[in-house]
């Protein structure tokens, strides 16, 4: 089995008010990072959950970002909570809050990075979000609700976000290699254009069908008139 880079951060909350007991943040192959992981105390004991957003229209809750397969999540559940365990023992100013390592992503190649990218351009947008994207990273992490952004000077990527405890908006999962992120926001806006092409395609075919039934439904009650009015011709 091919091995797993993982750089695990756990920040236990002291005086916790619900189930979450701590807070983690986990970096895959020096190549994309996750904050917002869980780690909860439930019916069962400690688990970790993903970081999530909540559907505003089925009020259901879907993972942000997430390993592909059942073996790779029960890797990092395992590697957050082994570090919880050791975290969680230790006096407070003793514990390390550092972010994940980013001198070591710089250096990683990632010409042999293979990305599945989707984007959802959205029928009627209300403001500068012109599409939503999700985007695989070597068939290993999953990462959702990417919004394509326009407004009058540009077309730009954003990675999903949430607001921190300042309402301060902070990536929730997002590549720490700048090639990767280079090369992310340039497959999902080559896919978005794609996309508005087909659109602006499908659409002018449309009009011109529409254009063409209307015309032909506009000779009927002239041919029909005209046979009406021909046999008064010879009166």
């Amino acid at each position: 089995m091919e091995s797993n880079k993982l750089d695990v951060r756990v920040y236990p909350i002291d005086e916790p008010q619900g189930s979450t007991k701590a807070f983690a943040s986990v970096a895959v192959d020096d190549l994309i990072a996750i904050r917002g992981v869980r780690v909860v105390d439930g019916e069962k004991g400690l688990f970790v959950s993903m970081p999530q957003t909540q559907d505003k229209k089925t009020n259901e809750y879907h993972d942000i970002a997430f390993p592909l397969s059942k073996e790779f999540r029960e890797e990092i559940s395992n590697a957050v909570l082994d570090e919880y365990e050791v975290t969680s023992n230790l006096d407070p100013e003793h514990r390390g809050y550092e972010n994940p390592e980013k001198d070591a992503a710089s250096e990683v190649d990632i010409s042999g990075v293979k990305l599945d990218v989707r984007v959802y351009p959205l029928d009627d947008p209300k403001g500068n979000t012109k599409a939503f994207a999700s985007v695989s990273v070597d068939d290993k992490i999953a990462i959702r609700g990417i919004r394509v952004v326009e407004d009058e000077y540009s077309t730009s990527v954003v990675m999903p976000q949430s607001k921190d405890g300042n309402k301060k908006s902070r990536d929730v999962a997002f590549p720490i290699n700048g090639d990767l992120r280079k090369e992310i926001n340039r497959a999902i806006l080559d896919e978005y254009k794609a996309a508005e092409k087909t659109a602006s395609k499908s659409l002018a075919n449309g009009l011109r069908k529409g254009a063409e039934k209307a015309a032909q439904n506009a000779a009927v009650p002239r041919d029909a008139a005209a046979a009406k009015k021909a046999p008064g011709l010879g009166d």
